[in-house]
């Protein structure tokens, strides 16, 4: 009775069961142990993972609580366009015919100094001057500012389309090897170019005697047919 506490009691009277580990079986020690050497690897690599796993949230909490202020990337920068377009119509090759390239370029560069929008638009089909007139009549009903053209289809049809497009400025780009009666780089003069284009009021040419002429040419011809 004064001896010590007792066993504890439930409401019923009965015995209420004690808080300790049940004893394994001394039959099931054999197996257990079995087990463990069997897995002994993946439990190792399970425990690797949980540590790289906290290692890599105290990296990143460790990384943001720098300077008490959490990280933002900065915004995106889109180049703002004006409303001047500069396109350029080429024959079947596009962009890709050696003529083109330095053309191209130049109106890059160009578009990079005035913000000016610049586009392409490749011939398909017969490449005669007759053919390239709906390619300059969609060109100038896009609200193209400047059609430049390279080729000998597309500056065949540059003189008709001026014509009939007086507040579209046209330039007539005759080659970047130079070309017979070309007046220099970035050059125009009174008499026909290639395919019978004659400059005029909205009408002109530009030649380079090399590539890298014809886009220092294409770019300052640009850059003056876009000044307001």
């Amino acid at each position: 009775m004064f001896g010590g506490a007792g066993p504890r009691r439930s409401p019923s009277g009965r015995a209420a069961p004690e808080n300790r580990p049940l004893p394994l079986p001394h039959r099931m020690l054999p197996a257990v142990k079995t087990w463990i050497r069997a897995h002994w690897r993946w439990a190792a690599g399970g425990g690797a993972v949980c540590v790289a796993a906290a290692v890599a949230v105290v990296v990143t909490i460790a990384a943001g609580s720098g300077s008490g202020h959490p990280r933002t990337l900065p915004p995106t920068r889109a180049r703002a366009y004006t409303q001047a377009q500069a396109c350029l119509l080429t024959g079947e090759r596009g962009i890709a015919d050696p003529a083109a390239v330095p053309v191209w370029a130049g109106m890059q560069d160009a578009s990079a100094k005035t913000h000016a929008e610049v586009t392409y638009l490749a011939m398909a089909g017969e490449q005669t001057a007759g053919a390239a007139g709906p390619y300059l009549a969609t060109l100038a009903g896009r609200k193209c500012t400047v059609v430049l053209t390279v080729g000998a289809a597309p500056d065949g049809g540059a003189a008709a389309a001026a014509a009939r497009y007086p507040d579209t400025r046209f330039v007539v780009v005759a080659g970047s090897g130079g070309s017979a009666g070309s007046g220099g780089s970035g050059g125009s003069g009174g008499t026909p170019e290639a395919g019978g284009a004659t400059p005029g009021h909205n009408l002109s040419t530009v030649t380079g005697s090399s590539a890298a002429a014809t886009r220092t040419a294409v770019s300052a011809a640009l850059i003056e047919a876009l000044r307001p």
